[in-house]
Order: C-alpha cells, then structure tokens, then sequence
C-alpha cells in the first residue's frame, strides 16, 4: 500500500513541474500588475493548501482513534472473532479467542483451527467445513475446544467476496461461549427427568386443570387417595371431588389463584366410595395453553386428629401450667419456646418478651451463668439455686429442676422455677442473727473477763490492805495508816472508774444509751473537757492548748462527745512526762469535722496500736508516773464516735507522742443520726 503511494506521488510531482515549466515560459510577458495577482493567488492558494493539510491532518487523526476503538473493539469483544482461509488457517485472531484457547496471539496465526477443537468433535468439524464455507449465511457450528473444557458455537460470513478471488476468499467465524447454557441446558434436562420422577413416586396427589376447568393429568398418588382411576379422573371438574365448597366459593378461590399466582389452603375432598379426606391443596397459576392450574395435595386426615389431640393435650398443660405457682418454661438447646404466667409475672416481662430468648444471656446472672452450663447438659438436673434477673434489673434468688423430654422426635427441656427470694432473705437474716448472738455472747465472754480481771488486781490490793489495817493497826504508825488509807483510796477510785466505763460500756451494747444530736460549739465542747482534765495536767506541770476553732458548730450529743474528749485528753496526760504539752485543734473535712489531740509523750509501736480499738486485745498500759488504765475508755470512744456517724483513729512512734483523731458531722447537714 506505501509502494503505490509513492508512485503516485512521484507521478503527481512530475505533472506540477510540467506545468510550472509551462508557466515559466509565459511569465515574462506578465506586468506587473498580474505578477501581483499572480502573487496574490499564489498566497491565497498556499493557505487554502495549509488549511486543507490541517483538514486531512485532522482527519487523519480520527482515522487513527477510530482504528484503535475498532482495535480494542475487536480484541476486547465479549466472542471470539477468527478469520480463516478455506483450508481452516486462522489468518487473524482478536484477544477474546486466544484467551478462550489459553493462547497468545500472535502464536495462533498460521496454525489450523482444528487444532483447537477437542478430539471427539474434530472429525464432525471437518465433514461440515466446506459446506459452511461454501455458504454460511443461516449455519452454525458448535464444538468444545480443546483443554478447556469450553464449548462454543460459531456464526460466519465470505470477506470481501467480490473484491478478491474465490482461491484468496476468506471467513470471518464469530465464536460465543456456550459452555454455561450448555450446562444449563442439561441441567434442565436432568431437572425435567427428576421432577418427572418426583411425580411418580410422590406420596403426594398431582393434578392439573386445564382452561376449561377439567383435570387434564393425574398422578398415581391421588388415584390412590380417592380410589377412581386416571381415565375416570380425566375430564372431571374439581367441584366433582371437593366435598367442601361450593360451586361459588371454589370459582372465587381459581380467581384469586390468578391474581396471586399461587395459593395453599385446606378443605374436605370425597373418594369413589363417598367418603370424605381432609387434604391441604397448594395450587398455582400458569399462563401457559391457555392458562392452567398446577395442583399439589396431600392426605391430612391423620394430622387433623393429631392436632386436635395435640390442642386438647395443650389445653390441659395450659391449665396446669396456669394455675401452678411455680414458674415453668421450656427450651429447645437453650431457646425459650414456651413458659407459663407464673414466670412472666416472676420476671415482669410479657410471654411474648421472653419467647424465642437465650434463657442464659436473657434471664440468668452472668455471675451464675457457669453453675446452669453445668446442669444443662444433664438429663436430669436435681433442685440447685441460681439467680434470675428480672425486666427492671434485679436479681431474683429461684431454685431450678429441669429434665430432657422428648418431642416429635427433638430432645426438648422443661425447667420449673421456683421464687425462693423470701427463702433466702429469712436464711440470710437468720445467719445475721446467729452471727450477731455468736458475737454478743463472745463479747460478753469478754465483758465477763474484763470484768474479772480489771476488778481482782485492784480488789485484791484493797483486801490485803483492809487485812493489814485490821489485824495491824495497834501495831502501825500514824504515818502508816495514813499511806495505806491512801492506797485504799487510790484503788477506789480506780475500781469506781472501771465500774463507770464498764457501766457506760453495757449501756451502749443494751440500746439504753441514746445518741441526741443537736447543733453545739466544738469550742465550748473542749472547753469543758479541759477544765474537767485541769487539775491532773497542773499537778504533772503539762500545758493544754486548745487551738480548735471558735466558730466551728458541729451537730453532736455533747455528754458523748464529752466523754470522748475526757478520754482521749486523760490519756494523753497520762503518757506525757512533766513540763510537755497537749494541743487539741479541729479542722473542717467536707461535711465533717476531723478533732485532733496531740501529745509529746512516750508513744507506742506500731503492734500496740493496732490493738488499740479493739476489745478482745484490750491494752492496759501503766502512765509515765505510774498512772493506772481501766482498758475501756477508747473502745467506749470508738462506740460514741460510730454513733455520730464519725470515725476514730491514731498515728503514733516510740518516743514521738501520739496523735488521736476522730471525725464529727458539721451542723451544715441535718442533725438525722
């Protein structure tokens, strides 16, 4: 195709110079005037040639584009596109083909196309080739290629078969995979044959009903339900057979078919020998010959008497189940498909709410969850509590006993449930009972020791002096006498303190000691505690400072919270060496008070000051001169703090002093404790 281009441009060059040699010879009779002419077509010429070379430039160009979209049209096709000459040599291939072939390309150009063609469809090929060829137009050819287990079909038609010779004609063959409908196509075959195996051997009654409303075809099965033969059943209408309906509701039944496409529905039909079968018909409509309609029926009689048996038998467990106090439910692997009103009620949910409901995620405590894992899988599980939870959250105490059953032939479950909150709350309370006589008849065991204890040291001192004042006396000094009055008197006043403390100690544990709280000065409080405490703090030479605020009102029963001081100061005296102070401050916590009663005393270990509270390890330590301690006065602190809804303790090292602090609610709140 370039070599007769170039011929063609040399012979149309030659024809231009000829002609401009001709013009040359004639120019130089030209004026002026027409040689500017001249010029001037010359340039108009020379445009119009510009403008026709961008023309075919452009043209060009969308020759170009519209060979690539014809390429890529080509190689990208949805089918294969072959061009062959009438030996079967592909000549040109587009890429759909060579994928279908598993090939490249430009390896299938030149190679026979039967090359491709699986082996069993080669020779078929080969007979119908040349006819094809010859005269495609209307023909066809299928065959599968080979190795790909693909099956295509192919149209064709003569290239060019005027222009070119009948030895240089060639065929272009448009191939389309075919590989699925051919599957398809056999699928419905094989489907065809199964459901027409389907309808002999269904236990199932198959009819059809023709345009005119008579049954066109039957199958054994309903022959055998109703006992007429296929040619009596032939050319009946189906009003014939239902024993139900009546001509007017079994024609408004076919019209809604129609309109609907299909129904199913139950009635009564009537056998040869008149009797009469519940059935359940599914019918549908086709539009096919006319219209017709495609009947399934099925014998229901003996489910009808297993349903109302069933439904009896349902309305006697409803009954029961009803009337019963015990919640009861029932579950399929843990699905909630049934359960009585006693349970909803239980619970506070409607029936409806818990049906079809995980009895683990939805009613069982996730903390109990593992105790029912472990007797859900036992056929029978004996009575074991668990919590439920209730629709608004809260957990409920239930015993549970459940068993495996049996039903249509699915292992079920049955579980009856039984409140026992009330139970356990009288078990709990009793346990709390027991726990607190447990503790009162221990801490009498205690008080009784103390007691014992406490009163034999100073009682035994007074005897022995009592003794020594009675058989001695004659014999003593006044100086003597006096002494051991004195000890007499020191051990009396010990033993009153004890019987105080131990007094105030037994009213508290009795309830006869009442907490009435009212609105008071911390400061006026202290005050009266320091001036009670004075005279033992001048006598060991010790400072009181009261640094608590003058302003801070706290809500308090001041003879308790008296006592509390009392204590705390007297013990502070007592373990402080002569010429050291005492400071009691106060400081605002929140809504409470928190007293503080600072010493410089001995101290105390870290041991000795866990004991300190706490009655079964009462501490009875002597003071720095001697001073003796009943062990009470702040186990009796603790209990007047507590009352006052107040905490107490104590931060102390051997040699540093020691520091009491307890707790007191402000007057900003009410005075409610």
């Amino acid at each position: 195709m370039t070599a007769t281009f170039e011929v063609k441009k040399k012979i149309l060059r030659e024809q231009a110079e000829a002609r401009l040699a001709q013009s040359v010879s004639t120019v130089e009779n030209l004026s002026l005037e027409e040689i500017k002419t001249l010029f001037h077509d010359y340039q108009v010429y020379q445009i119009e040639l510009e403008l026709q070379n961008e023309e075919l430039r452009d043209t060009q160009k969308q020759f170009e584009i519209a060979r690539d979209r014809f390429a890529r049209l080509y190689n990208d096709a949805p089918v294969g596109y072959l061009t062959i000459d009438q030996s079967g040599i592909i000549a040109q291939t587009n890429q759909t083909f060579a994928e279908m072939v598993e090939k490249d390309p430009y390896l299938l150009c030149g190679k026979a196309l039967v090359d491709f063609i699986a082996a069993p469809d080669r020779s078929a090929f080969l007979g119908r080739f040349k006819a094809f060829f010859k005269n495609p137009d209307g023909k066809e050819l299928s065959f599968a290629l080979a190795g790909c287990q693909r099956t295509v079909r192919c149209v064709g038609r003569i290239e060019n078969h005027r222009q070119e010779s009948e030895q240089e004609r060639r065929l272009l063959l448009i191939l389309s995979d075919i590989t699925e409908q051919a599957r398809m196509e056999e699928a419905l075959q094989e489907r065809e044959r199964f459901l027409t195996s389907i309808l002999e051997t269904t236990q199932d009654g198959f009819w059809v009903i023709g345009a005119d409303g008579r049954l066109t075809d039957i199958n054994d099965a309903y022959c055998r339900m109703t006992g007429y033969t296929k040619g009596e059943l032939e050319g009946m209408r189906i009003g014939e057979l239902d024993a139900l309906e009546d001509s007017a509701v079994t024609e408004a039944r076919l019209v809604r078919i129609v309109e609907n496409g299909s129904e199913l529905f139950e009635t009564k039909h009537r056998r040869k020998d008149g009797s009469i079968f519940d059935v359940e018909v599914s019918a549908s409509y086709l539009e096919l010959y006319g219209g017709m309609f495609i009947c399934f029926c099925r014998d229901i009689s003996n489910r009808k008497s297993a349903e109302l048996a069933c439904r009896e038998n349902e309305m006697r467990y409803r009954l029961l189940s009803d009337v019963t106090m015990e919640g009861i439910v029932i579950h399929k692997k843990g699905v909630i498909v049934d359960l009585n009103a006693a349970l909803a009620r239980l619970l506070g949910y409607e029936q409806q709410e818990i049906l079809d409901k995980n009895i683990l995620d939805f009613l069982v405590h996730e903390q109990d969850r593992d105790i029912v894992r472990k007797n859900i899988v036992k056929e029978y599980a004996r009575p074991y509590v668990v919590r439920f939870v209730r629709k608004n959250g809260e957990a409920v105490f239930v015993e549970l006993e459940a068993r495996n059953f049996e039903i249509n032939g699915e292992i079920m479950r049955v579980a009856a449930v039984r409140d026992i909150s009330e139970r356990i709350k009288s078990e709990e309370e009793i346990r709390r009972v027991n726990t607190e006589l447990r503790n009162a008849i221990a801490e009498k065991d205690k008080f009784f020791s103390i007691i014992a204890h406490d009163l034999k040291s100073p009682i035994s001192g007074f005897l022995s002096l009592t003794k020594i004042l009675v058989e001695d006396f004659e014999e003593l000094t006044v100086k003597e006498v006096n002494r051991s009055l004195d000890a007499l008197y020191a051990s009396s006043v010990r033993v009153y303190a004890l019987l105080e403390n131990l007094l105030e100690w037994a009213r508290v544990q009795q309830g006869l000691l009442t907490c009435s709280p009212s609105h008071f000065l911390l400061k006026g409080v202290v005050r009266a505690s320091l001036d009670f405490t004075h005279s033992v703090a001048d006598q060991k030479g010790i400072v009181l400072r009261d640094e608590t605020p003058d302003d801070l009102v706290v809500c308090i029963d001041p003879p308790m919270i008296g006592t509390v001081l009392r204590n705390i100061i007297s013990n502070a005296l007592k373990f402080s060496n002569r010429g050291e102070q005492v400071r009691i401050t106060a400081r605002r916590d929140g809504d409470m008070v928190t007293v503080e009663v600072r010493d410089e005393g001995v101290g105390m270990d870290q041991h000795t000051l866990s004991m300190l509270f706490a009655l079964d390890n009462k501490i009875t330590r002597p003071g720095t001169e001697g001073e003796a301690s009943t062990g009470l006065g702040l186990i009796l602190c603790k209990e007047f703090v507590e009352k006052h809804g107040g905490t107490i303790w104590a931060e102390s090292s051997l040699g540093q002093g020691t520091t009491f602090y307890f707790t007191l609610p402000l007057a900003d709140k009410e005075c409610d404790i």
